[in-house]
Formats: C-alpha cells, structure tokens, sequence
C-alpha cells in the first residue's frame, strides 16, 4: 500500500480568497455543554481566513440537539447526520464538505491557543515538504498534565502515537490517503490515519509548544481506547500490513522521497488581511535572548501594553511558559519557521500588527 505510492509536492500556487484557506471540522456527540467554548477557540485564532463545521454525530443527548438546534457563531455551520456514525465517519463527513486547502478536527469539548492555527499553515505554507502538523497539549479537567509529544519520525509513529487529533493537514493529504477509516470506532482512528498518511510519503512536524487544551472527564473515551491498545495495535498492523512487513525497508524507501520544499513566496497565501485585526497596537519583541536572560528580561518587562514576542531562539519549557503568562502571542523561531524565512515572518508580523519594533537587551 502507501509506500508503493509516489507522492509529488508542488510549491504552493495561490489560493481563490473566496474560499476558505483552513476548516475547522468539530464532531459532536453528546457534548453540545462545552461546545461554545471549542468554536470560541477557534474564533479567537489570529487567523481568521477559516470556516467551522459542527457534525452532529446523532447525538442521543437532548440538551446536545437543543443547543445545536439553536447555536449561531460566526463562520460556523452544522451538519446533521441521521444516527450515531462514530468519529472517523463524523470527521470525514465534515472534511468532505470543508472548502479549506487546510483542515483541523478538534473535538467538542477541547480548545485551541490563539496562535495555534496561523503557526501550522505558516510552516506548511513556508515549507510544501511538511504536510501535518501538531504540538504538545495541556490537558485539563479531570486531569492535569502535559503530554509533550514526540517530534516526528517515519519509525516512530509505527509503533507510538506521535501526535494529537487536532493536528493540521493538509486535505489533499486526506484525499490522497483515503481520509479516516470509519470501521475504527473504538479510538487510534487518528494514529492509524497518521501511519496511512506516512505510509503515503506524508511528513508531519511538532511544534514544541503547550497550543492544545484537551479536557478529561471521567473514564473516556481517550481511556477506553486506551485500555485496550493491545487490541487496537493489532487492528492497526493489520490494516497496514505491508508497512509493517519489513519495517527497515519501508521506512527508508519512504524516506528517500522526503524533500523540503521552499516556498520563494512563503506569504502569497497569508494576506494581511486574514489575520484577526481586533489586536491593539502592540509592541513586537524580537528576541536572541536565551533562557535565562529571558526569564530576567521579563522580570523587569513592561506588564500593561499589548505585546508579542518573537524569540531567535529556542527556549526551555519555564521561559516559554513564563513568556505564554504575559502574552498569547509568542513565536518561537525555530520551533515552526525554517531559517530562510524568518526576516520576512517578522516584517510579515509587524506589518500585520501595526506594531513597534523593540529588540530587549539584558544588562
């Protein structure tokens, strides 16, 4: 299967600004209470080119129908399906509807960071060789933790679940790889779509920042699937067997397709325009600081103007945490920019936020 498959990559042409450049795709069943918050995440991205589609899986709940039957947000629609599908199917009902050339699938009750969405285009857009793209996650509720998951890589994922459901990718991903499979109900339907899109020739990228808030609630769904991943492993094996038959082999035949694939005009997609504009004028931070000289900038930093910050480096997780306390909007570099494009991310950045350029020192 897959890795028999040629998979060709073109540098990205220009998007129809008519259509929508992301969709949102969000499955409910059952869990229309936490709903307004998801699609409130959403709506609160800096990047707003975007639609959301709300599937009703047949929810049996009637709290949940009558919250959809009355629910208006801007740049949502909802769709019905007539009995409870399952997620696999859900999403890719509203994945066949999306108009996006990007697609996420956040569930119900779950939220996205503000930067979330702007910093997984802008990678892909920058670089057509990426293809998905994830980040850790902050889980919530019934639990407290972070899940720091994995940086990609092709032998990994075969055997670990790398990434989140939330991930971005890229439709004709989707399309190529023959979308989710409707059959895997009881979870790791998005780890085996993930195996299915590497197996395509498909590369993913994590971004080393907390930007999912995934909620826990009791024994769920996420821990049933769980407690039976022996199980679920098999099924997954089996499905992709011929991924599996000489793991050595395919992973290296994939990887002798992988190619980054830079983009001379990284913005041609990313009009100003498409960024939310409710941000106040702003002070734009361009860092080199490293950990510690950041954590003793923000020690003595102006609290009460609107800011972001824009880091050279990379950072450790208590400065990134630290900078996230004082401001939503934090990039850090080389978490999701390549090196070629980082003058003009910034000029694009400051352009875009009508922001003044400061670049902190430390004494």
């Amino acid at each position: 299967m897959g890795a028999d498959i040629p998979i060709s990559i073109s540098i990205p042409s220009r998007w129809n600004q008519a259509d929508p450049f992301v969709s949102v795709i969000i499955p409910c069943y059952n869990h229309g209470e936490y709903l307004e918050e998801a699609v409130e995440s959403i709506l609160a991205q800096t990047w707003q080119n975007l639609e959301i589609i709300v599937v009703n899986d047949g929810s049996s709940d009637e709290r949940t129908n009558q919250i959809l039957k009355s629910f208006h947000k801007e740049k949502t629609r909802i769709i019905h399906l007539e009995h409870n599908a399952g997620l696999p199917a859900a999403r890719n009902a509203g994945i066949a509807q999306a108009r996006g050339k990007y697609i996420c699938c956040l569930d119900a009750d779950d939220k996205l960071q503000e930067t979330y969405i702007e910093k997984a285009i802008t990678l892909m857009e920058i670089n057509a060789g990426i293809s998905f793209v994830w980040a850790w996650t902050k889980v919530f509720g019934a639990e407290d933790r972070v899940w720091q998951a994995p940086q990609f890589d092709l032998q990994k994922i075969l055997y670990y679940n790398l990434t989140n459901p939330p991930a971005v990718f890229r439709k004709s991903a989707w399309e190529k790889s023959g979308g989710f499979d409707e059959s895997m109900r009881d979870g790791f339907e998005d780890w085996e779509f993930w195996i299915r899109m590497s197996g395509h020739g498909f590369r993913g990228h994590r971004i080393s920042q907390k930007l999912f808030h995934i909620r826990r609630m009791g024994y769920s769904f996420a821990n049933r699937a769980a407690d039976n991943k022996e199980k679920l492993f098999e099924l997954i094996k089996k499905k992709n067997a011929k991924l599996y038959e000489d793991v050595d082999a395919t992973v290296a035949k994939i990887k002798q397709g992988y190619r980054d694939f830079y983009n001379p005009t990284p913005f041609l997609n990313l009009p100003l325009q498409a960024y939310r504009t409710s941000l106040p004028a702003c002070n734009l931070f361009v860092a080199n600081l490293n950990s510690k000289q950041t954590l003793q900038w923000l020690r003595t930093c102006p609290k009460d103007a609107p800011a972001i910050w824009v880091s050279q480096q990379s950072l450790d997780e208590e400065s990134v945490d630290a900078l996230y306390q004082w401001t939503p909007y934090v990039y850090i570099l080389p978490d999701c920019v390549p090196q070629y494009a980082r003058a003009e991310f910034i000029k694009h950045l400051q352009a875009r936020s009508h922001a003044k350029l400061i670049r902190p020192q430390v004494a």
